[in-house]
């Protein structure tokens, strides 16, 4: 028990040099700047005076120190910039509600006024353009050629005419597509060959919705669901 008891109060003893109380609680579990200089200080005045401690080992304990200090306010910097940046969006996607943007996708939607808009992206150029328009069977409905074309978007806009009527056929009338949606299947002509392509189309910002942490703002859509606001490619 002796043993025990010389070992606390030694303990104490040790405690109390450094400025620190047996009886209360450690409250933080982190050093500050000035917990710092209370150890090193404490260090310097228990050191060997046959053997001192070298002063470029205090030099570099204290850089580390900053190093380690500089590190975490940088990191709190850039939270409050993360959390600016997405109010910011935020504020601009509030904005969005109510328009017409243009998203990738191949769902397309034929409004009242019987108009389609939509657009191909174009990586390289390329001899010919075609866009295939499809009703909600598969069926193929119209056949758009925007011809010769460069690197970028190639946007068309439909007017929802299948066929136009023959003055030359009696009874022959201008026939026109049904408002819905339709599905768009773009391809392109780069040296003689037909490759795939990427289409865009049109639709309706309906809300918007903040996610948690790194997940960021949300656009939610008439046709195509939910799109991220980096997949806007133009607000129309």
């Amino acid at each position: 028990m002796d043993g025990i008891d010389k070992t606390v109060d030694k303990t104490a003893s040790s405690f109390e040099s450094l400025g620190l109380s047996k009886r209360e609680p450690l409250k933080k579990q982190q050093l500050n700047q000035d917990d710092f200089m209370k150890l090193m200080m404490a260090q310097m005045k228990n050191q060997d005076p046959t053997k001192p401690v070298d002063n470029n080992e205090f030099v570099a304990q204290m850089a580390q120190f900053s190093a380690a200090q500089g590190i975490k306010e940088m990191n709190d910097s850039f939270h409050t910039l993360a959390t600016s940046l997405q109010s910011s969006q935020a504020l601009q996607a509030s904005s969005m509600v109510g328009r017409q943007v243009m998203i990738p996708g191949n769902i397309s939607e034929m409004t009242s006024t019987g108009e389609l808009r939509g657009a191909v992206e174009i990586p390289t150029e390329t001899e010919q353009v075609i866009v295939k328009i499809m009703d909600n069977k598969g069926q193929l409905v119209k056949t758009i050629e925007l011809g010769k074309h460069g690197e970028g978007l190639a946007a068309f806009n439909w007017d929802g005419v299948i066929s136009k009527g023959d003055v030359n056929v009696p009874g022959s009338v201008e026939q026109k597509a049904k408002s819905g949606k339709y599905t768009l299947q773009a391809e392109m002509l780069v040296d003689g060959k037909a490759q795939a392509a990427t289409t865009y189309v049109t639709d309706k910002v309906n809300s918007v919705s903040l996610g948690k942490g790194n997940q960021g703002v949300t656009l939610n859509l008439s046709n195509t669901g939910s799109k991220s606001l980096a997949d806007i490619r133009e607000i129309l």
